[in-house]
């Protein structure tokens, strides 16, 4: 019976992906996304939604908090995990009683069975990027609970090194109950560089851009990236990035198996 029911549980799976459509790789914009739900809270605009290559179901969200607010992801274990970047700040995180006030490009992830609060005690409203993902592999918990806690990083305590385009920031690279690597870097390119020689990888990518004027190399197109856009990037599609602006471009690259 233990056998059966493992079957009818990866039958399940397999049906709840095909459902869902892929996510095309292409340039998402936060200004131009359709808005999904709005009230006395927030807003909510659905950049994309779909699956991937080890992602059943992949959706980033951009969040408009209204000042005076607050929004509660509810503990579930069984639920999604979830990662956030603060595109506008500040806001208070509390994260399992863990309280932190992050500012602009702060992150927080999120394993399943954790509660996080976001709480905007400006006069203006507050401004995110909201993850949430769920593997096609059966999710892992010892494996997210042995590679450590849900955490938050404050922009102010990343650690920058130089580089000879810019600088770069390596926040993570780690397991998660959702993902066997989940890793992530912020870079900052200076006016005419390019990220690198277009390439491949097998890791699907986002690059969301904070900041900057970019010309994406997407396979056989090249659409622009500019500042609060959001880059996805298929497994093995070639791609790179070049800074067309008068001013450093600056992002964050987010790369997962």
């Amino acid at each position: 019976m233990k056998f059966k029911g493992m079957i009818i549980g990866l039958l399940f799976g397999f049906a709840s992906a095909a459902q869902s459509d892929t996510v095309v790789a292409k340039v998402y914009s936060w200004d131009n996304s359709v808005i999904s739900s709005a009230g006395k809270t927030s807003q909510t605009k659905k950049m994309f939604s779909g699956s991937g290559a080890i992602l059943s179901l992949h959706q980033l969200n951009g969040i408009n908090l209204h000042k005076g607010k607050s929004i509660t992801y509810k503990a579930d274990a069984s639920g999604y995990e979830r990662f956030f970047i603060i595109k506008k700040g500040p806001v208070s995180v509390n994260l399992n009683n863990q309280v932190s006030l992050l500012d602009r490009g702060s992150i927080m992830v999120v394993l399943p069975g954790d509660k996080i609060s976001i709480t905007n005690n400006t006069d203006a409203d507050a401004e995110y990027y909201e993850m949430n993902y769920r593997s096609i592999q059966a999710s892992n918990a010892e494996r997210g609970k042995n590679a450590g806690a849900s955490f938050v990083m404050n922009w102010n305590d990343m650690v920058v090194k130089k580089t000879d385009k810019g600088s770069t920031r390596q926040l993570f690279d780690r397991q998660t109950t959702m993902l066997n690597r989940f890793d992530i870097h912020v870079t900052q390119l200076n006016e005419g560089f390019n990220s690198h020689p277009p390439h491949t990888h097998k890791n699907e990518e986002i690059i969301l851009m904070l900041d900057g004027n970019a010309e994406m190399s997407i396979a056989n197109e090249h659409p622009k990236a500019n500042g609060s856009d959001v880059v996805y990037l298929s497994s093995m599609i070639p791609h790179n990035l070049t800074n067309v602006g008068k001013t450093p471009c600056l992002y964050f690259a987010i790369q997962w198996n």
